[in-house]
């Protein structure tokens, strides 16, 4: 027995800590009293509690659930980091319908936009505020906006 939990602490150090986090429900603010906003977003963050913590070197999925004013067939996802200018999230795929979201979206149906982010080595460590739009590429239609924070650590 103690040669088998041996072998399981050996296997757990060697393989490193799980970049594998459990999705919870984050608090997020409309972008403008004009746009849309979700019902609800959810992103695996590494904390239980407070503003979402991503780690350096980690995948953490953002989940967000709206019902659309507007119909669409293709839809432009596009995050920045909000401060004093907006800067775009380096190597973000803009095309939302190429697995991010299921098109066409259909005005008044429940729609999941899901996306995978990637954390960088070279983004720096702080806290972020964080705006992300999806809209209609072909009117420039907001469908949803959101604003969240997160942490990056």
């Amino acid at each position: 027995m103690r040669q088998w939990l041996a072998l399981v602490a050996l296997l757990a150090i060697a393989v490193g800590p799980s970049t594998c986090f459990q999705p919870r429900r984050i608090m997020f603010a409309r972008c403008s009293a004009e746009e849309k906003m979700p019902r609800a977003v959810f992103m695996s963050c590494a904390n239980r509690r407070g503003v979402c913590e991503v780690r350096i070197g980690s995948t953490h999925n953002l989940r967000a659930i709206f019902i659309p004013d507007y119909n669409s067939t293709n839809v432009d996802s596009h995050v920045r980091w909000n401060s004093w200018f907006e800067v775009p999230l380096p190597g973000q795929d803009r095309d939302a319908c190429d697995g991010e979201i299921d098109c066409p979206v259909i005005a008044g149906e429940v729609t999941r936009f899901t996306y995978v982010l990637d954390i960088q080595e070279f983004w720096p460590r702080n806290e972020y505020p964080v705006i992300w739009t999806l809209t209609d590429r072909a009117t420039d239609e907001t469908l949803v906006c959101f604003k969240f924070k997160i942490n990056i650590v």
